[in-house]
């Protein structure tokens, strides 16, 4: 019988639990959803469809494409080629729950399962937890317990036969600022790259954005393109703090998946009601000059044109331009983060929520607002 492996963000043949165990002949197929295509900006879209033809040549063209809602459009495949099951890797996202849930129910009544294995991360949110029970909001906690539990080796077995049907054609997307080369075998380049050159000096080097001195795989992962996991088993104990900033990107997608609120509000809901947001027309300038890098503040300003000018931003200028925005503009995070979402094409909910871009309440102090004078922007 034939299988069906529905990909999301696990763009990869290797080490892919999930593809593994769909079985001999698989289906391999991608869903464009409206609801995530729709909002995103063009520079992710691009980079999307490059990954996916990069898979698809790893399918030897075996990559079928719909567009629509998966509650309808998995179904209906499955119906066309009379699968028996539909097999994933587990979605932790809030939205991703909900529509995962939404498809296992469709395909009960064509009484066919949604097997869901692996998930994009080394641990499974929800899986690292306190000795009472409840969820940590404080990394270095949780980071001990992560470290704790472990995680299985890079999965290992033969690839099934790929069995293709109708498709739609990738779209075309002209993406406004150059992208790094996409798919499997372009992560592996890098990180191969980034182990033999700088590796070695990660823990300085990565503080220093005049530097290449990180990795560079936020997009690869985002897209499982390639998996932590796999990365981790390539790490030695000298390499803790590589070790540790994947646990940095766990440790946010377990806040999200245990507090599915901070989509669009703070973790500890204080901040949301008691902070003296700036209002009016001079906040709006203030954004308008925080997003267009004209502050008058070198390292906030460059840090913005470079997430303008090609999509991407260093780690730590990150941190200070969305410092900046809250505790200097006192513009609310929520709207950094729609800006950022609109051109960041390496860019990650649990990650913008929780590490990039505002004050959820988790490792951070957003209430220490900085009231001294801003600068007006330059005319």
């Amino acid at each position: 019988m034939t299988s069906i492996m529905w990909f999301r963000r696990d763009l990869r043949i290797k080490d892919n639990p999930a593809l593994i165990q769909a079985g001999s002949e698989v289906l391999p197929v991608f869903v464009f959803d409206p609801v995530l295509w729709d909002s995103a900006g063009d520079s992710r879209r691009a980079y999307l469809v490059n990954s996916l033809a990069a898979l698809n040549e790893s399918l030897g063209g075996a990559l079928v494409i719909r567009t629509g809602n998966p509650v309808d459009v998995i179904p209906a495949l499955v119906a066309e080629v009379n699968a028996d099951a539909v097999h994933i890797a587990a979605d932790f996202g809030p939205y991703g729950q909900q529509r995962d849930l939404d498809v296992e129910a469709a395909l009960a009544t064509l009484s066919v399962p949604l097997v869901r294995t692996g998930s994009p991360y080394a641990v499974a949110p929800g899986r690292v937890l306190k000795s009472d029970g409840t969820p940590f909001r404080v990394f270095t906690p949780f980071y001990r317990n992560w470290a704790e539990h472990g995680w299985r080796a890079p999965a290992r077995g033969s690839l099934p036969t790929f069995v293709s049907a109708p498709s739609e054609e990738l779209p075309v997307v002209e993406s406004p600022v150059d992208l790094p080369p996409a798919g499997e075998q372009a992560a592996w380049k890098r990180w191969k790259q980034f182990k033999k050159s700088a590796l070695a000096n990660y823990s300085e080097d990565r503080n220093r954005p005049d530097l290449d001195g990180t990795s560079m795989l936020s997009h690869s992962l985002k897209y499982g393109e390639i998996h932590p996991r796999s990365l981790l088993a390539e790490l030695a104990p000298e390499d803790l703090v590589y070790i540790k900033e994947i646990c940095w990107r766990e440790f946010y997608a377990d806040i999200l998946f245990n507090n599915p609120q901070t989509v669009s509000r703070s973790l500890d809901a204080r901040y949301d009601s008691i902070m003296p947001w700036a209002t009016g027309p001079e906040a709006e300038k203030l954004f308008e000059a925080w997003c267009e890098g004209r502050t008058g503040y070198p390292i906030v300003d460059a840090g913005m044109r470079q997430l303008v000018t090609t999509g991407w931003m260093h780690n730590r200028v990150r941190m200070i331009t969305a410092s900046f925005l809250i505790k200097d503009l006192h513009i609310p995070w929520q709207r950094g983060q729609s800006f950022l979402c609109s051109i960041w094409w390496t860019v990650t909910l649990p990650a913008i929520l929780t590490g990039g871009n505002g004050p959820p309440g988790a490792e951070q102090m957003p209430h220490l607002f900085i009231e001294s004078s801003t600068r007006l922007p330059r005319e």
